[in-house]
């Protein structure tokens, strides 16, 4: 700012130098040049007009910083509101939550129902449909809920984190929700198992991996009921039966808010179950699944 007031002072003082040198040329010519107390106004009136239009040394290390910040929060805004596209981005925005769901055992509500498709069977299955509903689950009265509590001691038996992969599903789309959140489609791909009087044992179930809860044995709690599971129900009084079981269609729907906490998932899948060998008679069963999760206490 100093600087500008000199040269504004220099011009002046050359502009008035001037006049009088073509003053001493001319005696004739009337004096025209301005009184010097009106050029040193003049002057001063420059000076202080420089410094008022000047920004000042704080007014520009200020402006600085706002300005940056404004476009610091612009590209934070932006990125929070831009959904993952890419598939492998939104399966790990999916893993990432059920994840934090396992590490933190948060309390959460469940219920899941598996409603009836079409029930063919011979003479002794048809007979004893009812039970081989209850422990294939299917029918409103064989659906399962549990309001599981933080830090559960069996917390696996009912959430268990998704270890899904690329190559176990087909598609994974996201879009921002009115909240800020994601609510995200992710379809897994088709599965079977199967087992011959106890043995020689098949499980390929991609839908094992999604967060729902599996395992072995007969256990009310295990959301994908495969053959091992419905087996292990019978092999006490047809330790020979041969059951092949299917599933399909399995889709995840999960809403993950902006801290990347899941706050309610579904998962459906339609599935299948042949049984033969059973007091010399045969079945097949279908029905359609789905896991509810809500009302998680983050």
């Amino acid at each position: 700012m100093k600087a500008k007031i000199t040269r504004a002072i220099a011009l002046a003082l050359a502009a008035l130098m001037a006049a009088s040198f073509a003053a001493c040329g001319k005696t004739e010519t009337p004096e025209t040049t301005a009184p010097a107390e009106t050029v040193e106004a003049t002057v001063t009136q420059a000076a202080e007009t420089t410094a008022q239009t000047a920004p000042s040394e704080t007014d520009v290390s200020e402006e600085a910083p706002a300005q940056e910040s404004t476009a610091a929060e612009a590209t934070t805004e932006a990125q929070e509101l831009e959904a993952p596209a890419d598939k492998a981005e939104v399966l790990k925005l999916y893993n990432d939550a059920t994840e934090k769901v396992a590490s933190r055992k948060v309390a959460f509500s469940k219920k899941r129902e598996t409603k009836e498709g079409v029930y063919e069977a011979g003479v002794a299955l048809k007979t004893f449909k009812s039970i081989v509903y209850k422990f294939m689950g299917i029918g409103a009265e064989n659906a399962y809920v549990k309001d599981v509590p933080k830090n559960d001691g069996s917390y696996d038996h009912y959430f268990q984190k998704s270890t899904l992969t690329e190559a176990d599903i087909t598609d994974a789309t996201c879009t921002k929700n009115a909240d800020g959140g994601f609510d995200l489609v992710i379809k897994v791909k088709s599965g079977s198992s199967s087992i011959n009087g106890g043995s020689n044992e098949k499980l390929n179930a991609p839908l094992d991996k999604s967060a729902i809860s599996a395992g072995r044995d007969d256990k009310g709690y295990w959301d994908h009921k495969t053959a091992q599971n419905v087996y292990d129900a019978i092999d006490d009084v047809a330790s020979g039966a041969v059951i092949d079981e299917s599933y399909s269609n399995a889709v995840i729907k999960a809403t993950v808010d902006k801290n990347g906490n899941l706050t309610k998932m579904d998962v459906s899948f339609d599935i299948t179950f042949d049984i033969s060998k059973v007091y010399g008679s045969s079945g097949h069963a279908t029905g359609t699944t789905t896991v509810s999760f809500s009302n998680f206490k983050w």
